[in-house]
């Protein structure tokens, strides 16, 4: 393809996107939006989640409650769409490749459509892809698309400064500008996920190329926002000049500002200023951004590559005695799912934040928590049969071993799912019993040792969640209901 015929079908992208944003901006539209929202709801919990010192801080208050429009969306409102189900086999159906949309198909934007037919009964159906924010608004349904197209309309129901976020490496979702730290948040309703830019990059694996802003007032090249590695994004961008592209984006942003006010203007450049300074800044990973995608059928997410750099790149954790632990002569090591911390609590209560940042070796494990019902628990990843996670003691380096260890080992289980525990070591090998609570094992002489846990069994769709561990109350902050307590000592 010629360097001008590239440049002409991005314009075109770029051009079409920065007119439907405007859709957002229909009043009648962001009032029915507005009408979906159980705002009384949202504004309760969010003041909950803030701090007393932050409570009469407005600024504080919007950022909080973004985060539970986040949830409530992922969880209450839009629906992800793999494929159709048959309603008389409640089986998958098989897609049967694109229909030709009717005129009420394109009248909501819907220039593709989806054919699907079950291979049991014959029945037949088909999911029109809407790219109108008001029909999806009535489907509540779709894939990262309709998602960020819906949820960008709500914000900006809400009031929110918002921009519709386009991945060219086949992603979309929202950027919402929080007053409090005057900066933008990265938003993405698939995931349920704030202010994690990195999750793609550092969790995903995607190679990102251009990823693009559109709002009322701008279209910003946000890519650097989203990456680590500026030389390698740049030899990936070749669809474009840099020069080109900075030109264009001016362009259109200076076509968007032509009727706003002075002050607004000025406001706009302000921000701008300070996001072209945040880009410079080297970005280091957080927590929660090395995740894998959650969002969409699991065959389909590995054959896009995006189930996790964590899974690929995982560096398992042995946990070795302090000095303080040598001379006392005991480990000791507790789990909150509530908290997602570990403590460890024969070395003066040292903290370490994260699940996956204590395990030994692990498969197919995420954490889980249920905003309803105000539960936190460690469980199977969506669409998996098995998983296992453990966690690791080792003396090889000391002159000393084990005498004894005592676990407590926390599982639930609905419908027939399976709980597995088991603690061994080079010359022992103890099955425990699920549930067990501060149970001795005598592990004498032993070097090192390993408590496992394996999830399996469950039925139907969500066999996943039909097995838990360290199940418990997100209001729950006191109790680390995991506990792996290893004593030691000389053979003497």
């Amino acid at each position: 393809m010629s360097h001008s015929h590239l440049q002409v079908e991005f314009v075109q992208r770029l051009d079409i996107n920065s007119r439907h944003v405007f859709k957002y901006e229909n009043t009648r539209l962001q009032a029915q939006a507005k009408a979906c929202v159980p705002l009384s709801d949202l504004l309760a919990r969010a003041q909950q989640s803030c701090s007393s010192s932050s409570k009469s801080d407005s600024k504080a208050l919007r950022d909080a409650l973004l985060i539970e429009l986040l949830t409530w969306f992922k969880e209450s409102f839009f629906t992800w769409f793999d494929v159709a189900h048959c309603s008389t086999c409640n089986k998958p159906m098989q897609s049967v490749g694109l229909g030709v949309p009717t005129a009420d198909d394109l009248r909501y934007g819907a220039h593709r459509v989806e054919n699907f037919k079950c291979n049991l009964c014959g029945a037949t159906d088909r999911f029109p892809r809407y790219n109108d924010p008001e029909k999806l608004l009535q489907t509540r349904r779709g894939r990262c698309g309709e998602w960020a197209n819906c949820f960008t309309l709500i914000c900006r129901a809400l009031k929110y400064d918002a921009r519709y976020v386009l991945d060219w490496t086949d992603h979309v979702w929202t950027e919402v500008y929080s007053e409090r730290l005057n900066r933008w948040l990265h938003c993405d309703s698939c995931e349920a996920a704030c202010d994690k830019p990195l999750l793609y990059d550092a969790g995903w694996g995607k190679k990102l190329t251009y990823v693009i802003a559109f709002s009322k007032d701008e279209v910003q090249d946000v890519t650097w926002r989203y990456t680590r590695n500026h030389t390698e994004v740049i030899n990936r961008r070749n669809l474009v000049s840099e020069e080109w592209l900075l030109q264009q984006t001016n362009r259109l942003s200076r076509q968007l500002q032509s009727s706003v006010s002075d002050s607004q203007r000025e406001l706009l450049t302000l921000r701008l200023v300070g996001e072209l300074a945040e880009f410079l800044l080297p970005r280091e990973v957080k927590a929660g951004e090395e995740q894998g995608r959650s969002s969409g059928d699991v065959t389909w997410r590995e054959t896009r590559g995006e189930m996790g750099v964590f899974q690929r790149e995982y560096k398992p954790v042995i946990w070795t005695p302090s000095e303080a632990e040598m001379a006392n002569g005991e480990f000791c090591l507790e789990y909150s799912a509530s908290l997602d911390k570990y403590v460890r609590r024969s070395d003066g209560n040292i903290v370490t934040d994260k699940w996956s940042n204590g395990v030994y070796q692990v498969t197919s494990v995420f954490r889980k928590v249920e905003n309803d019902w105000n539960m936190a628990y460690l469980a199977r990843t969506e669409g998996s049969s098995k998983a296992c996670l453990s966690w690791k003691f080792d003396l090889s380096s000391t002159n000393l071993v084990i005498l004894q260890a005592t676990v407590s080992c926390p599982g639930t289980t609905y419908e027939d799912g399976e709980v597995s525990w088991k603690i061994y070591s080079s010359d022992h090998c103890a099955v425990l019993e699920n549930g067990c609570i501060d149970h001795e094992v005598d592990l004498s002489s032993s070097k090192w040792c390993v408590l496992s846990a394996e999830m399996s069994r469950g039925q139907g769709d969500n066999a996943w969640q039909h097995t838990q561990i360290a199940r418990q109350t997100t209001k729950e902050l006191s109790h680390f209901p995991l506990s792996f307590r290893i004593f030691f000592g000389s053979l003497d």
